[in-house]
């Protein structure tokens, strides 16, 4: 039986994904799985990739899809060598909706949220299994070293931004009628809670009499567009209240902030390799969340597994899940009053002990394990096994 598992990566801002990758094949260890990262920028990956081929791959994954279209005399890598491959999808599909339509029977569409998935049904509609995947975490080895009360950093906000006005500047080459939906559907979409903007743009699309029909490309793309220019905006909104306290921002794309007079204090974004370090030297992860309901982003259980306090936007799940956890503090954009709120929380003298984490700490390893991600994975490509040996001769 092969014992290789195969991470493909691409694009890598600050290594994440190389980074990422390695520490979720590390925890196949145990079980005498091999793990192997390709990085497809790198000019020797072919050469490595066929030695892994030769030896046997149990399965290969790669996150949004990196890696899914790959050909092999001008067919499917994966279906051409039988090796099940997993796209692990957290963005919104209409970023790349390609990557969700492969045609491949050996390629799954796994979404980590349940609207995504429910994106890909309705809009992209792909022949391809595709299935749910837990949302896992690496654990954080750091977590122990310096106590609550000693870290170096009061506030990190680790993510890169970018102006929103210079996104919606974009929209003026559009045709007036789909730039009036624009116009509608971000001011709609930034009126609500953290949540899905999918049925937002399709409600606003509907109201002008448009009917795409079975070609959605032009719909996916405008649903890209309020995707991220709702994130753009919220992302400088809490940047520009993180300007008022005692805080370290790590990204790129901060431009469009007077920083200047600001209290917080703006990095470069940091290699991957020491986010977790990073996050264990805080008291106070902050994170703003993409546009999903139906889970939270990684950065808020990576805080639980540092033992540091998270503050956050709220969706339906983080209410549901988090809400009671003494070390968390969320928030509504539709509250009027957030940034006094979240200014306040941040400055406040309240203190910590070590037992106050310890249920947060515990969540975040029992909801978010990265081994069951993994396993997961290995569930998924058995099945993929499976159904070629049960119809492999239609």
């Amino acid at each position: 039986m092969a014992h290789n598992v195969v991470a493909l990566i691409g694009q890598n801002e600050n290594r994440i994904l190389k980074v990422v990758a390695q520490q979720f094949l590390d925890l196949l260890k145990p079980f005498e799985i091999r793990g192997h990262v390709i990085d497809l920028f790198d000019p020797s990956w072919k050469p490595q990739l066929e030695l892994l081929i030769k030896e046997g791959i149990l399965f290969a994954f790669g996150s949004a899809g990196v890696g899914a279209a790959l050909s092999l005399n001008d067919k499917n890598l994966w279906d051409t060598i039988q090796v099940p491959f997993v796209s692990s999808l957290a963005d919104h599909p209409a970023q790349m909706p390609a990557n969700h339509r492969i045609n491949a029977r050996f390629v799954v569409n796994g979404y980590h949220y349940r609207e995504h998935f429910d994106v890909q049904r309705e809009l992209i509609r792909s022949a391809q299994m595709s299935t749910m995947l837990p949302h896992g975490i690496t654990p954080n080895p750091d977590c122990d070293k310096t106590p609550w009360s000693k870290r170096s950093r009061r506030i990190v906000f680790l993510k890169s931004g970018g102006d929103p006005e210079a996104k919606r500047a974009q929209w003026g080459s559009w045709p007036s009628k789909l730039r009036e939906i624009l116009e509608e559907s971000s001011r709609r979409a930034l009126q609500m809670p953290t949540g899905d903007v999918t049925p937002v743009v399709v409600d606003c699309v509907r109201s002008y009499g448009i009917e795409f029909g079975e070609k959605q490309e032009l719909l996916l793309a405008m649903l890209n567009e309020i995707d991220w220019y709702v994130r753009l905006v919220r992302l400088t909104m809490m940047a520009r209240a993180l300007c008022h306290v005692d805080a370290d921002i790590f990204g790129a794309r901060w431009e469009h902030i007077d920083q200047a007079h600001s209290r917080a204090r703006f990095h470069p974004g940091v290699d991957a390799a020491s986010m977790h370090g990073l996050f264990a030297d805080a008291q106070y992860i902050v994170n703003v969340t993409p546009n999903f309901a139906s889970g939270t982003h990684e950065r808020v259980p990576n805080g639980f597994a540092a033992k540091a306090c998270v503050v956050s936007d709220d969706n339906a799940y983080t209410l549901d899940k988090f809400r009671e956890l003494p070390t968390y503090w969320g928030f509504s954009w539709t509250d009027p009053d957030w940034e006094d709120k979240l200014i306040d929380h941040l400055e406040s003298d309240r203190t910590y002990k070590d037992d106050d984490f310890e249920r947060a700490f515990q969540l975040a390893h029992r909801e978010f394990s990265g081994l069951s991600f993994m396993q997961a994975m290995i569930q998924i490509a058995e099945v993929v096994r499976f159904r070629e040996r049960l119809f492999r001769h239609e």
